[in-house]
């Protein structure tokens, strides 16, 4: 479990890392919207090479679980402003499926490493 996590975190971390540069390039948003984004790349990374060491696996979680609470807002505060028609769902169709895809990773990975925080013993083996 700690293996997929770490690993886990790294890929996601690189792909939100391409991901918010390629959607935001030319049209920045409002900076904490994409600073935040950067601080889970930050963080996954950082919890990826903590998490070496398996009695730090808490890391791990600890960074999943901030990755899932900003992809859950960002992705029903999208939602409630097309509710609201606010916003316009046209060309946004992609973007709201990737989000909602990040949202169930992160849950993942905050489940797997919170096992592997759970039971460092198994992890140790696993590991080794």
């Amino acid at each position: 479990m700690l293996a997929w996590s770490r690993y886990s975190a790294l890929v996601f971390a690189i792909g939100l890392a391409i991901g918010e540069a390629v959607i935001n390039w030319g049209h920045w948003q409002w900076w904490p919207l994409w600073v935040v984004d950067y601080g889970i790349v930050v963080w996954l990374l950082a919890a990826f090479l903590a998490s070496r060491n398996p009695a730090r696996a808490h890391a791990l979680t600890s960074a999943w679980a901030f990755a899932f609470g900003v992809f859950y807002i960002a992705l029903f505060a999208t939602l409630e402003q097309i509710r609201q028609g606010r916003l316009e769902s046209a060309g946004r169709t992609v973007v709201i499926v990737l989000m909602a895809i990040m949202m169930m990773l992160a849950a993942v990975g905050v489940a797997t490493a919170a096992y592997a925080n759970r039971f460092p013993k198994k992890n140790e083996q696993q590991l080794s």
